[in-house]
């Protein structure tokens, strides 16, 4: 499933249950690796992700123990939340699975030289519901505003 990017851009949707030391490399270029179309068996997992004036992006289940280690030199390692149509979400409220105590863990070691990788958790939608509440509206005097107002829950 090892995969490099030369000059060109990838998308790798994962097909396989088990992933054992798989290698990701995007120079110039860039590569998309979805994790979350096919469930990983339980166990431990691992993967590199190495960019160098590329980007690579490893998506991945929010159900699944994920530990990260690596570095960047000019370049960055980016951890963030999405929804599985890619649009970005908060992390408050949201739980992450702990590595230890998770049936499934990934390792991913990160290295960006003047380039970036970016971890995303994606989030399934009806899951993140039950932190969100829409607002009632309110007077028109309240003032002007664009798009939806939501309250975050108390835990």
């Amino acid at each position: 499933m090892s995969s490099m990017s030369l000059f060109s851009g990838i998308e790798h949707i994962n097909t396989n249950t088990r992933l054992e030391n798989e290698s990701f490399t995007a120079m110039f270029g860039s590569i998309t690796v979805d994790l979350t179309r096919q469930p990983l068996a339980p166990g431990d997992h691992t993967i590199s992700a190495f960019a160098m004036f590329g980007e690579v992006t490893v998506r991945v289940p929010a159900n699944i123990g994920l530990h990260v280690d690596g570095g960047a030199l000019m370049g960055d390692t980016r951890y963030e939340w999405r929804t599985p149509d890619n649009r970005p979400l908060s992390s408050a409220g949201l739980t992450v699975v702990e590595f230890e105590t998770s049936p499934v863990r990934l390792r991913i070691t990160a290295t960006a030289i003047l380039g970036s990788v970016r971890i995303v958790r994606v989030m399934d939608v009806q899951a993140q519901e039950p932190f969100a509440e829409t607002l009632p509206e309110s007077s028109e005097s309240a003032g002007l505003y664009e798009g939806e107002t939501r309250r975050i829950a108390s835990l």
